[in-house]
């Protein structure tokens, strides 16, 4: 039921819900020509809120301007003391209804202005990161290494069992779907091959960073996220520490010292798969998959997938502790940027991988 209203000679009758769904439909200003006195007929009214109150208020205020005696009737007693109190204690500036037409475009609008600012925000926080770390490297001595073993522990030996079961699935079903294309043309033995050039170069680095980017950038998010609701963060800095220093950096240099052997874990499940299941739908034994790959497979190809472990480390770290130090003191804020941070570290993980792809498909490796 829409929200109404009608002049006729001395008379404005008022209809239908007026509450926030439906005032939009309503103009902003009554503007009238010719009339001294007037009367509200506010018994049509079926729903009524604060923000109808307001409106209805703004209305009289502007015949009031216009020298209008106006009077009001027909309003329910409960309404009538709603808007009795919108009256003696008016909003500070005037009643701006939204515009249904527009609502998406502002909303476009200020999604990119957040995402402009959260742009730059990042790029601050990096710069932070980047000036304490040239600090700790100038005096080794703040280098806490506890915290940096224990990245390293719980990020790099305790992922190597998912690492390496995912990585030997997809090896599995990478041969088993090449696998099907080449038995159709007789070339079995060419399954060594593509197979071992998708998992050094692609694939193991790929989902080794995916699987670490949902388990460890969630975990530092959360981790530093609910030290801010806990207000250890504040303490740290009413200490005179940096947060900083005994946060992030441990983080980021036990990332970056562990993904890369996270890698050439992955990498040797994600053939040992492929190895598994050529020998079962191919026919081809392990001794020859294990001499073609070493002849035809280069060290390069390793040394690629190998080259893109920094990047990714820097991502899921740098994207973890980022989101972690944006949560606003409640669990459902460490919630919300848990999730907003898996899903920028994934988001920006196959952007890189893709940067990767360009780069050395130009430089001819």
């Amino acid at each position: 039921m829409a929200s109404a209203l009608s002049v006729t000679d001395n008379r404005i009758t008022l209809s239908g819900a007026w509450n926030t769904r439906n005032l939009t439909t309503l103009p902003k200003v009554v503007k009238l020509k010719g009339h001294k006195r007037l009367e509200i007929d506010a018994s049509g009214i079926e729903e009524f809120d604060t923000a109808g109150a307001l409106l209805l208020s703004q209305y009289c205020n502007d015949l009031k301007k216009q020298d209008v005696d106006c009077t009001l009737k027909g309003l329910k007693s409960e309404w009538q003391s709603l808007l009795n109190l919108i009256t003696q204690n008016p909003p500070p500036r005037e009643v701006t209804l939204p515009k249904k037409h527009f609502a998406f475009f502002a909303a476009v609008g200020r999604e990119t202005i957040n995402k402009w600012a959260n742009f730059f925000h990042f790029f601050d926080f990096i710069g932070r990161m980047a000036c304490t770390g040239i600090q700790i490297l100038k005096k080794p001595k703040r280098l806490h290494l506890p915290a940096i073993i224990n990245t390293m522990d719980y990020n790099g030996v305790q992922a190597l069992a998912i690492v390496g079961l995912l990585c030997f699935l997809i090896g599995v079903v990478l041969a088993y779907q090449l696998g099907a294309q080449l038995r159709t043309y007789g070339a079995n033995i060419f399954i060594v091959y593509v197979t071992g050039v998708a998992m050094l170069r692609e694939f193991a680095p790929l989902i080794t960073a995916i699987i670490l980017a949902g388990r460890t950038s969630s975990a530092f998010t959360a981790e530093i996220g609910t030290m801010k609701v806990n207000q250890e963060v504040d303490a740290l800095l009413t200490m005179g520490l940096s947060p900083t220093e005994f946060l992030i950096v441990p983080k980021v240099l036990g990332m970056l010292i562990i993904f890369p052997f996270l890698i050439f874990w992955g990498d040797l499940f994600g053939v040992l798969g492929s190895m598994v299941m050529a020998k079962a739908s191919l026919g081809v034994n392990y001794y020859s998959f294990l001499t073609e790959f070493g002849r035809t497979v280069e060290l390069k190809q390793f040394l690629i997938g190998l080259s893109k472990a920094p990047v990714f480390a820097l991502i899921i770290a740098m994207v973890g502790c980022y989101q972690g130090f944006q949560v606003e003191g409640s669990a459902d804020s460490v919630g919300k940027k848990t999730t907003k941070s898996v899903v920028q570290a994934i988001f920006l993980i196959i952007i890189a991988d893709a940067a990767f792809s360009i780069l050395y498909s130009m430089l001819g490796l």
